[in-house]
């Protein structure tokens, strides 16, 4: 028993004094026979980039979570379940009267509408095309004009030439 347990004395006394060694070429980043203290010295960082580095990463946080504030903030859905009952038929009239294109005759996308709809940068848009829509004109009538929204492919067409 005492040798048993001075040979496995010996063994941890002599795996002490070795260094350790990574072998691995799988990684790249890591050269053949790199000893820990070549490791760590190689991959310490100076504390002036250290603090960059956290600066940047809280930075980055936090205009990812305002981004993410300003999606929740505009969420068509959300408006739309907190409008009142006569808001409610004003979207509804909104979205039958300008369904279709008045260019090609295709319908418009129903969730483009909305978000349209519930735009805050496009709020005079959103009332002057709501006074057309209710806008009960003879003339309008006898020419037939056409009010109307224009399709996704038509508006490349037109606008983005």
């Amino acid at each position: 028993m005492i040798l048993k347990n001075s040979f496995i004395f010996y063994m941890r006394e002599k795996k002490k004094k070795k260094p350790l060694r990574f072998f691995n070429e799988a990684v790249e980043y890591i050269d053949k026979f790199d000893t820990i203290d070549m490791l760590i010295e190689d991959n310490t960082v100076p504390l002036e980039l250290k603090d960059y580095s956290s600066n940047f990463l809280r930075n980055e946080m936090l205009d990812e979570l305002n981004n993410l504030s300003n999606i929740i903030k505009n969420n068509p859905d959300l408006k739309l379940k907190a409008l009142t009952k006569a808001e409610k038929q004003i979207f509804q009239n909104f979205i039958k009267f300008y369904s279709k294109c008045p260019i090609c005759g295709n319908l418009n996308h129903f969730f483009n509408l909305k978000r349209v709809f519930f735009d805050d940068d496009k709020k005079l848009l959103i009332k002057e095309l709501i006074r057309l829509m209710t806008l009960n004109n003879r003339k309008i009538e006898k020419f037939k004009i056409q009010l109307g929204v224009p399709c996704c492919n038509c508006y490349k067409n037109f606008y983005e030439e």
